[in-house]
């Protein structure tokens, strides 16, 4: 083959890989879990791992939302239980999200149900700012409307209960 023929096969290479790269610039994915019977949602890249069974460790002196910590690999991450930082019952179950949190924080869940991208789902602000310390917003998608969790909100809910108990 002659070098002008490498050299085009290169450049259609390199066009389609600038093409996908270009497609996918600004779109992520959508994790939709429900704690009890509610949906919520957490962008994926903010979840680091999910696990099932892992034992919790009790802790004194936190609040009830505060399951006590779980060891994911070596580190002691906190276990939230958000139906219960809620104001409901607290979550039976065995199946925690890690977050991507320098707070090492992680989430007790019920299911995890399914991705949506960007495209697929429409962003929201919330109504009511009496929720709005541990939501950001809200996503809807086939006609289900999912609350959208602030890790950020609830990081500072959990230092201030701490800090004034």
């Amino acid at each position: 083959m002659s070098e002008s023929l490498y050299s085009q096969i290169e450049k259609a290479n390199e066009i389609k890989v600038e093409e996908k790269q270009n497609d996918n610039v600004g779109e992520s994915a959508w994790l939709v879990f429900t704690v009890g019977s509610e949906n919520y949602a957490l962008k994926s890249s903010s979840i680091r791992e999910i696990l099932r069974n892992n034992e919790i460790y009790p802790m004194p002196f936190v609040p009830s939302y505060i399951k006590g910590v779980l060891n994911y690999y070596g580190e002691p991450y906190a276990v939230v239980d958000i139906q219960a930082l809620s104001g409901g019952e607290k979550l039976d179950g065995r199946l925690f999200m890690i977050l991507k949190d320098q707070n090492k924080i992680s989430l007790q869940v019920s299911e995890i149900q399914e991705f949506h991208s960007d495209k697929d789902v429409i962003k929201q602000k919330l109504q009511n700012n009496q929720d709005s310390t541990f939501f950001s917003g809200a996503i809807t998608f086939d006609e289900i409307t999912a609350p959208i969790i602030d890790i950020k909100g609830i990081t500072e809910k959990i230092r201030s209960d701490i800090e004034n108990n």
